[in-house]
């Protein structure tokens, strides 16, 4: 199917296995496919191959525009897909699935690059370091949400900053506001910080041999994170809590933040974004981001 607008586009769907399962997809295809492809891959929940505010349509045809094969699927239990969800956790079967299907596709590629946002980003770090036919990891907003992460993050900065908002104060004084609730909650998030203390160290040795999916989630993808030897390129929202929590996380690793330092990492923030990137100017951004970042991944 050819679009107005991009008529030198090719859309097809595509129907592919994944362990008895059939997967869903639609693969772009230039008018001249480039040497690197695209997997864009599906956070979990609601969503599908088509993206938050028709997101993943609008990215894979743009990059498809300037020479780039992409593909977007529903993997396993979301959208058109069979089988059972399997969560983030364990989706590097369905997304290599997706890559050897694109490689199929078109007999000139070298290498892919995964795009993934929240869940999904985190889906691709787990899986970029397994095969080396990723060069590139686009992460949007990585998910690393644990209790004690979420709680710590409340901590310092939803907190401190009511705590200093005259606004706050005023609400306070007028008999608009519990602070008795709001010092509960507190106290309560910092319990929870203070009981997971201990349980997942970063930085901790780990045998060569470990099964990273075996780890807790954030030292599974510090872990992941550290072994890609490609380009990465992490984006996080100004205005997005999942977004504050990532930040926070790589800030507690001194490993992880040495490595977002490096010479192949780029790392921006879209300072008044939201998380799903909700306005038109935010995903031109976004989009222009990746545009950029995969012509030197080529």
């Amino acid at each position: 199917m050819t679009l107005a607008g991009f008529e030198k586009l090719t859309e097809r769907a595509v129907v592919f296995s994944c362990e008895k399962s059939a997967l869903v997809g639609i693969v772009h295809e230039p008018e001249v496919p480039g040497i690197l492809g695209v997997v864009i891959i599906v956070a979990g929940g609601p969503q599908y191959r088509v993206g938050a505010h028709r997101q993943f349509v609008l990215l894979a045809r743009k990059l498809a525009s300037e020479g780039v094969p992409v593909i977007r699927f529903d993997h396993r239990g979301t959208g058109d897909s069979d089988g059972n969800y399997h969560g983030f956790n364990d989706m590097g079967s369905d997304i290599r699935k997706a890559v050897d299907l694109l490689f199929k596709e078109f007999s000139g590629l070298e290498k892919v690059a995964l795009w993934g946002e929240c869940e999904s980003a985190s889906a691709a770090a787990y899986y970029g370091y397994t095969d080396n036919r990723v060069h590139g990891l686009f992460l949007v907003n990585p998910w690393v949400r644990t209790d004690a992460g979420l709680a710590k993050t409340y901590l310092k900065h939803h907190y401190r900053n009511r705590f200093f908002d005259p606004r706050f104060w005023r609400k306070v004084r007028a008999g608009r506001f519990s602070l008795a609730k709001s010092l509960g909650s507190m106290t309560q998030l910092i319990l929870q910080v203070v009981k997971d203390r201990g349980k997942n160290v970063f930085n901790a040795p780990t045998k060569t041999e470990v099964n990273l999916s075996e780890l807790p989630l954030t030292q599974r993808l510090e872990k992941s994170l550290l072994r890609f030897n490609g380009g990465m390129f992490v984006v996080t929202s100004g205005r997005d809590h999942i977004a504050q929590e990532y930040r926070d996380f790589v800030d507690t690793s001194l490993l992880l933040k040495k490595h977002m330092q490096s010479h192949n990492v780029v790392v921006k923030e879209i300072a008044d974004a939201d998380h799903t990137f909700s306005r038109a100017e935010w995903r031109r951004e976004l989009f222009d981001l990746t545009q950029l970042w995969l012509s030197e991944v080529r």
